[in-house]
């Protein structure tokens, strides 16, 4: 006999009633302790993520600017080089170069001004072996000097457009600088200084705000007195603080400008420790040393980035003092420095 199982009347009733708590379980989702756990994982990476990019954001920052720090003051080194070779070119080489030297500034170097003898090819040779300068046949103590020179324009050829006519008319340029030599007593120095007017006439005059005291009408002949137009590289004060030529900008953020001038006072082909000027312990003095004698001169440039350290602002910084600088460039900024150094050999003055 077969038997047949007999239906639960029960068991549709009981999977009705649990068919709707499982679909309540799967639409449930997290608990508000596994999002918590899961937006501070997030935030972790987040401010990870955030964190690394910062900081190598700051890092190119540096090192983009410290690049352009040394590429400008290599660009600025090889301007001042190409001056130093060409000092003294065609002209007396007393004035070769001249100078202020500071021990708590920046010092000031000036170059006698190549550029402004333009038509060597028409000199000839009998002209080649001369000294150009202009004569000078009075000075007038003043601030600045008035100093009356034969001409203005040594070479037979203008350079510079001093009275804004279009035309050039002088080889000393306004702003510019210049150099007074004794040629007949080289032993008695040079001085220089800044070009603040240039009269043109029959009695041409040239305003130079001299560095230092100028030569007495009683102490030389007039004759043997020489104006030779000059190059001049100084830092003016900022901020930024800027280097210029002839007064007009070459770079921000040049710091100081140190120079060191090498003199073989003996003559005996080596320049010796105690022959070097503008270093710890022997200052420069134009007024007291013979030009002919110089040899090579060493420039100091201190530059810095034109922004502070993100990564590092209030930094101290680290100022930088060469030469015979006896009191740091303030380094409180934040500011990375760099220092480039060169020694250039003076071409142009004959060695003995």
């Amino acid at each position: 006999m077969l038997s047949v199982a007999r239906r639960d009347p029960a068991r549709p009733a009981r999977l009705r009633r649990q068919r709707p708590a499982a679909r309540r379980d799967a639409r449930a989702g997290f608990t508000i302790i596994e999002l918590m756990v899961a937006a501070a994982t997030l935030f972790v990476i987040v401010a990870y993520a955030l964190a690394s990019f910062t900081y190598q954001h700051q890092t190119y920052v540096v090192v983009d600017q410290v690049s352009e720090t040394q590429q400008n003051t290599r660009a600025i080194a090889s301007l001042m080089e190409r001056d130093i070779r060409n000092a003294g070119y065609m002209v007396a080489v007393e004035a070769a170069s001249c100078g202020i030297d500071a021990d708590d500034s920046p010092d000031v170097l000036y170059l006698s001004d190549a550029d402004a003898i333009r038509n060597v090819d028409e000199l000839g040779a009998a002209m080649m072996s001369e000294k150009l300068g202009a004569d000078v046949s009075a000075i007038s103590a003043g601030s600045p000097d008035v100093i009356t020179v034969d001409d203005v324009v040594i070479d037979g050829q203008a350079t510079y457009d001093t009275n804004a006519d279009g035309n050039p008319d002088s080889d000393f340029q306004l702003g510019a600088g210049a150099i007074l030599v004794d040629v007949a007593n080289p032993e008695r120095g040079s001085r220089c200084g800044r070009v603040t007017a240039v009269s043109l006439g029959a009695s041409p005059k040239v305003s130079v705000d001299l560095a230092q005291n100028a030569f007495g009408a009683a102490a030389s002949n007039p004759e043997d007195l020489v104006l030779v137009p000059a190059h001049v590289y100084a830092v003016a004060d900022g901020p930024p603080p800027e280097l210029r030529r002839n007064g007009e900008l070459l770079a921000k953020d040049i710091e100081d400008l140190q120079v060191a001038w090498f003199f073989d006072d003996d003559g005996d082909g080596q320049v010796d420790g105690g022959e070097y000027r503008g270093v710890e312990g022997n200052d420069y003095d134009p007024t007291a040393l013979d030009a002919n004698a110089l040899r090579e001169i060493r420039v100091n440039l201190v530059a810095r980035t034109r922004d502070d350290d993100p990564r590092n602002p209030d930094s101290a910084g680290t100022g930088q003092s060469v030469e015979n600088r006896d009191t740091n460039v303030a380094g409180d900024d934040g500011r990375r420095r760099r220092v480039h150094t060169a020694t250039v050999r003076v071409r142009n003055i004959q060695v003995f």
